[in-house]
């Protein structure tokens, strides 16, 4: 059968995706702040996020149905099948909750940290920022946990 292009198109989705959050997360955003002062750094990856989370949601579709066919017509284990499309569908989760909730809010707060007309509005826009950015952090860092595990159970070999 065809299970070994249903496997390469998930192992491919996967990495991509896991390989982007790494690569974003560890090299693109610390030299952008490293580069460029706070705002215009913030600017950027204002502009950045978006194509981000658009990346990690095209690559989570792709996984998610690939693992549909290989539940559909693979011989394999079907617990590993199912843990797998448990672990994609909580990282597509995330990601659609970082990428179309968090972010857009996120936005909005770190224009109205500076804009807000008084100190008390800055200050308040300024913790709110903080508290949803923390949780983006969060939901990234989980969705790159979760996307190492599946790849890792990608490893696991039938018994011969």
């Amino acid at each position: 059968m065809i299970r070994w292009l249903f496997q390469f198109i998930l192992l491919l989705a996967l990495s991509l995706w896991v390989g982007s959050i790494a690569f974003f997360s560890a090299v693109v955003t610390p030299v952008i702040f490293t580069v460029l002062d706070r705002p215009a750094a913030g600017g950027l990856l204002a502009q950045l996020f978006p194509r981000y989370y658009q990346a990690g949601a095209l690559c989570g579709a792709i996984a998610l149905v690939a693992l549909l066919l290989l539940f559909l017509f693979d011989a394999g284990s079907r617990a590993l099948r199912f843990l797998q499309l448990v672990l994609v569908l909580i990282m597509l989760g995330g990601t659609l909750y970082a990428g179309w909730w968090l972010q857009p809010r996120i936005h909005q707060l770190r224009g109205e940290r500076t804009s807000a007309p008084s100190a008390e509005q800055r200050e308040d826009a300024e913790r709110r920022f903080q508290k949803l950015h923390a949780r983006s952090v969060q939901m990234n860092l989980g969705v790159l946990v979760l996307g190492v595990a599946g790849l890792g159970t990608l490893a696991v070999r039938k018994k011969a």
